[in-house]
C-alpha cells in the first residue's frame, strides 16, 4: 500500500496587520470604518470568520462612501485574511485591487507592504517565479520609501521560497539578511519569526531534535501572547515531525490537538493535510477504519482547496484501504479516480514537459544562427584586424594623454577641496575659541556680579551687626542705667501721674531699643524658633500700626530646622517686604504664608493696598530681595493691581541651599 504524508512547509512570513498607519497618508476619519478596522485587527488571528465579514462590511461601506483609502485597507485586509486562512487565490485577487488603487492614487508607501502580500498568494499557490518577481518588487519600493520593517519581511519571506525549493543555503543568508534587520529595529516579533523559520530549515534537513527545541522556544512566547494562529502552525510542525520520525502513537495525540486548534480558528486548507496525516498515522496503526475516515474527511475538505498534486495518492491509499476491509466496490471506485487523477495530472506535468523541450529547442536554434553569423564576421575580421591595430594605437595614446589630463585635473580639484575643508576647519575652530571666550567672559561677570552681591549683603549684614551691638551695648545699656536710676529715685518720692509717664517713655524705649537691635541683627533662630521670631517681629508691627497682620507658618517644626544662613536671609527677605507694606501699599490688611516643601520653601506676602507698576523703576528694596534671591537661586512672582492689591510669591529651593 502507497501511502503518503501531504507535506507543506509552514514557514510563517510576518503578515501586516491592517492598521492605520501602514501608508503615511491620512485616511479619510469616519467612525464607522475605524470600528470595523478594529474589529478586524482585533481578531484577524483568533476569529477569522469574525475578521473577514468586519473586512468584507469595511470595503462594502467605504465603496459605498466613496473612502479611497478605506477601500485600500479593505482589499489589503481581505488580502491578508486569505493568506492566513489559505484561500490564496482570494488574496492575489484582493491584492492586485489594493496595487492598482494604490498606483491610481500616486502611493508609493503602501506599494512594499502590498507586494508581500502578493508573493505570498503566488508561493502559496505554486507560482514561484511570479512570487519572487514580487518579493523583489517589494524590496524596490521598500529600499525606495527607506522602509526597513518591509524589507526584513521581504527577505523573511523569500527564505521560504527557497525552502520550499529545497536550497536551504539560500535560505539561511535571507533569514540572516532579515534577522539584523529585525533587531537593528528592536522588532522582538520579528525576531521570533526568524526564529521560527530557522526551525523549519532545521526540520526538512531531517535535524528534529534542534528544531523541536526551536518551536518550543517560539511556542512559550506565543502562547503568553495568545496568537492562536502560529500556536497552530507549531504544533502541526512538531505533529509532522513525529510522523516522520514514525512515532505514530505520539503524532496522532499531536495531531489531534492541532486539529483543534486549527478548527478553532477556522483554517481549512491545513485541516486537509492533518486529517490527511492522521490517516496515515492510523493506518499505519492498523486502524483501518478510522484511517478511511480521516482520508474522507481531508478529500472532503480538500474539493475546496488546491491539492490535486495529492489527490492520487489519497485516492489509491483508500482503495488499499477499502481492499483490506473486503470492500472491492469502493476499493475499485477509489482505484479507477486515482489512476484518472494521476492520469490528469501526469497530462498536465506532460504539457509543462513539451513546453519545456520546445522552449530549449528553440533556444538552441537562436544559439545555432548566432554561431553562424559569428563565422561569417570572423572573416570580415581577419582584413579590419590591420586597420583596427592602427586605430587602437592612435586611440590608446589619446586615451592616454586624456587619462593622464584627467589624473592631474583630479589631483588639482583634490587639493583645492582639501585646501577649502582645512580653512572651513580653521574658521570653524576660531569661531569655537570665540564663543568659548565669550562664554567664560560671561561666566566670570556673573560670578563678579555674584560674589560682589554676597560681599554687599555680608557687608550689609556685619554693619547691621555691629549697629545692633552699638544699640543693644550703647543706647540700650544707658537706658537701662537710666531706667534703674530714676526707679531709685521716685522710690521715696510720693507716686505723681507725670512720675508714671516718664517711667513709661523710658521702658518703651528700652522695648524699641531691644527690638531694632533684634531687627538689625537677629540673635540664633535655634534657641528661638525663627517661627515665634519672626511671629513676634509682625505682631509688633501689628500692634503699632493700622494694618492687620495674619501669619501661616506649616510646618513650623521643619521650617525652624532649616539652617541660620538661610533663615536669616527669609527673615531679611520677609522684613523688607513688610516694611514696603507699611512704607507705601496703604493697605489695612496683609498677610505672611511661610510653607516648607520637600524641595523648596515657599513664600507668600499679600495685602489688599493700592498696587504698584512693576514696569516702573524699582525701589533698594525689592532690588535687595531680588540679589538675595539670586544668590539662594530663588524665583520672585510679583501680581500686584490697583483693585486687588498686591501679592508675591517667593520660591527658594532647599537641595542647594541645605
Amino acid at each position: 500500500m502507497k501511502l503518503r504524508t501531504l507535506h507543506i512547509i509552514f514557514i510563517v512570513s510576518l503578515f501586516l496587520g491592517v492598521c492605520t498607519n501602514v501608508w503615511s497618508q491620512k485616511s479619510e476619519a469616519n467612525p464607522l470604518m475605524d470600528s470595523l478596522s478594529y474589529v478586524y485587527q482585533k481578531n484577524v488571528y483568533s476569529q477569522p470568520v469574525l475578521a473577514k465579514e468586519a473586512a468584507q462590511k469595511w470595503l462594502e461601506e467605504s465603496e459605498k462612501q466613496g473612502l479611497k483609502i478605506h477601500t485600500i485597507r479593505a482589499h489589503y485586509a481581505l488580502a491578508n485574511l486569505g493568506n492566513i486562512s489559505g484561500d490564496y487565490k482570494s488574496a492575489v485577487n484582493e491584492t492586485q485591487k489594493t496595487i492598482a488603487l494604490l498606483k491610481e492614487l500616486n502611493m508609493e508607501n503602501g506599494l512594499a507592504a502590498s507586494y508581500n502580500i502578493l508573493a505570498l498568494g503566488y508561493k502559496n499557490l505554486g507560482n514561484y517565479p511570479k512570487a519572487m518577481e514580487s518579493f523583489l518588487e517589494c524590496l524596490r519600493y521598500a529600499e525606495k520609501m527607506d522602509d526597513t520593517q518591509q524589507e526584513a519581511n521581504a527577505y523573511q519571506n523569500i527564505a521560504t521560497l527557497y525552502v520550499l525549493q529545497e536550497e536551504y543555503k539560500k535560505a539561511t543568508e535571507n533569514l540572516d539578511r532579515a534577522a539584523d534587520l529585525y533587531r537593528a529595529l528592536g522588532d522582538d516579533d520579528g525576531v521570533l519569526v526568524t526564529l521560527f523559520n530557522f526551525a523549519s530549515i532545521l526540520k526538512e534537513q531531517g535535524k528534529y531534535d534542534e528544531a523541536r527545541e526551536h518551536f518550543k522556544t517560539v511556542l512559550e512566547y506565543r502562547e503568553k501572547e495568545g496568537n492562536k494562529a502560529v500556536i497552530a502552525y507549531i504544533n502541526m510542525n512538531l505533529s509532522q515531525m513525529l510522523v516522520k520520525e514514525e512515532k505514530y502513537d505520539e503524532a496522532v495525540i499531536s495531531l489531534k490537538k492541532t486539529l483543534s486548534l486549527l478548527k478553532e480558528v477556522e483554517f481549512t486548507s491545513d485541516m486537509v493535510i492533518i486529517l490527511n496525516d492522521l490517516g496515515l498515522c492510523e493506518s499505519k496503526l492498523g486502524h483501518t477504519k478510522k484511517a478511511i475516515s480521516y482520508f474522507e474527511q481531508a478529500l472532503q475538505m480538500g474539493e475546496e482547496q488546491a491539492i490535486k498534486q495529492y489527490k492520487s495518492d489519497i485516492y489509491k491509499n483508500l482503495s488499499q484501504l477499502y481492499q483490506d476491509e473486503g470492500d472491492y466496490k469502493k476499493a475499485l471506485a477509489f482505484y479507477e479516480k486515482g489512476v484518472s487523477t494521476l492520469s490528469q495530472q501526469n497530462s498536465l506535468d506532460k504539457e509543462k514537459y513539451v513546453a519545456e523541450l520546445q522552449e530549449r529547442y528553440e533556444t538552441q536554434l537562436k544559439e545555432t544562427r548566432i554561431n553562424l553569423l559569428e563565422k561569417e564576421q570572423k572573416l570580415g575580421e581577419a582584413e579590419l584586424q590591420k586597420a583596427e591595430l592602427t586605430a587602437k594605437r592612435q586611440r590608446l595614446i589619446r586615451n592616454v594623454f586624456i587619462a593622464g589630463f584627467i589624473l592631474v585635473l583630479l589631483s588639482l580639484l583634490i587639493l583645492r577641496h582639501q585646501y577649502v575643508k582645512r580653512l572651513k576647519v580653521q574658521q570653524e575652530l576660531s569661531l569655537q575659541r570665540e564663543e568659548n571666550a565669550d562664554q567664560k567672559i560671561n561666566q566670570m561677570i556673573k560670578d563678579y556680579r555674584l560674589s560682589a552681591v554676597e560681599r554687599y549683603q555680608q557687608g550689609q549684614d556685619e554693619e547691621r551687626a555691629r549697629l545692633a551691638r552699638e544699640i543693644h551695648d550703647g543706647i540700650g545699656s544707658d537706658l537701662a542705667g537710666i531706667k534703674i536710676a530714676f526707679e531709685h529715685y521716685v522710690e521715696d518720692q510720693q507716686e505723681k501721674p507725670q512720675t508714671k509717664r516718664i517711667l513709661t517713655a523710658i521702658n518703651n524705649a528700652c522695648t524699641d531699643v531691644r527690638g531694632l537691635s533684634h531687627q538689625l541683627h537677629p540673635p540664633a533662630f535655634a534657641a528661638l524658633g525663627f517661627t515665634n521670631f519672626l511671629g513676634d517681629f509682625i505682631d509688633q508691627i501689628s500692634a503699632s500700626d493700622t494694618i492687620g497682620f495674619q501669619t501661616f507658618f506649616y510646618p513650623e517644626e521643619d521650617i525652624n530646622k532649616l539652617p541660620d544662613a538661610l533663615l536669616a536671609d527669609v527673615y531679611r527677605v520677609v522684613q523688607e517686604l513688610v516694611n514696603n507694606i507699611l512704607k507705601h501699599a496703604e493697605a489695612t490688611n496683609a498677610e505672611v504664608q511661610l510653607t516648607k516643601h520637600y524641595d523648596h520653601l515657599n513664600i507668600v506676602v499679600n495685602d489688599n493696598g493700592k498696587g504698584f507698576q512693576e514696569h516702573k523703576k524699582q525701589g533698594i528694596g525689592l532690588r535687595n530681595i531680588k540679589e538675595r534671591l539670586s544668590k539662594m537661586k530663588g524665583t520672585l512672582d510679583i501680581d500686584s493691581s490697583a483693585s486687588s492689591g498686591t501679592s508675591i510669591t517667593i520660591d527658594i529651593p532647599l537641595k542647594q541651599t541645605m
